[in-house]
């Protein structure tokens, strides 16, 4: 007996001393032998520089190391790992640079880009979006290309075409429009195809006034024809 605890002793031919055998087939223990106390075995730490990985050991292999998950289930972050740090969430950028665009993000579904409503109640304006400018508003264009109508929008209905007056309040012209002059005014024809009468316009339209056929002759028989006018027949038998 060496009196030591790493040693069997045996006696073939004289003292032999061999080593024990400490190891325990444990490739996560470091096997030693001490001579007082025998077989050690300590557990191997398992470590690394990188905090993006796991270090953990199995007893067959040894020290292994698996990147660690850094998924926030979060749509609306980007996930990464810095060695010194660890993980890192960096907020999405979700900005689609158009004006047209309401940009927001769903955890759930990511980045969600909803179209602008451009517009207001006013009947009088057509709206348009602008990726760079936003929405936009022009007039309407109410005019129908008719001479005859008075063009106009109302803000609530819209376009309205209302057929202008082309009374002149003169009864001696005929008012009339014509879509592409407008109002037209020509004078009224009094003209009654009377030799007999005298044919004029005035506040209340023709007036046709018989003429006098008196030539102040007492013997003559004054009369008229409508076809001739004025006919005067001498009556005195000399």
């Amino acid at each position: 007996d060496d009196y030591d605890e790493c040693t069997t002793d045996t006696c073939e031919d004289g003292c032999v001393y061999e080593s024990i055998d400490c190891d325990d087939d444990n490739e996560c223990t470091f096997d030693s032998c001490d001579s007082d106390t025998g077989c050690e075995h300590r557990d191997i730490i398992c470590e690394g520089s990188s905090k993006c990985f796991d270090y953990s050991c199995d007893p067959d292999t040894g020290c292994e190391s698996t990147p660690i998950d850094c998924d926030d289930h979060d749509e609306c972050t980007i996930d990464s790992c810095d060695c010194s740090t660890g993980c890192t969430y960096v907020d999405k950028e979700c900005d689609d640079y158009s004006e047209c665009t309401v940009d927001r993000c769903d955890s759930e579904t990511g980045c969600i880009y909803e179209s602008v409503i451009c517009g207001d109640d006013d009947a009088c304006l057509e709206w348009e979006c602008d990726d760079s400018e936003g929405c936009i508003s022009c007039e309407i264009d109410c005019n129908d290309y008719d001479e005859c109508t008075d063009d106009s929008c109302d803000s609530k209905d819209g376009c309205k075409n209302v057929y202008v007056s082309c009374d002149d309040y003169d009864e001696c012209t005929i008012d009339e429009c014509d879509s592409d002059y407008g109002c037209l005014y020509t004078d009224r024809d009094c003209d009654d195809w009377n030799k007999c009468t005298d044919d004029t316009c005035g506040k209340d339209g023709c007036c046709n006034t018989p003429i006098d056929c008196d030539d102040d002759n007492e013997c003559t028989l004054d009369t008229c024809k409508g076809e001739f006018g004025c006919v005067n027949y001498y009556t005195c038998d000399d």
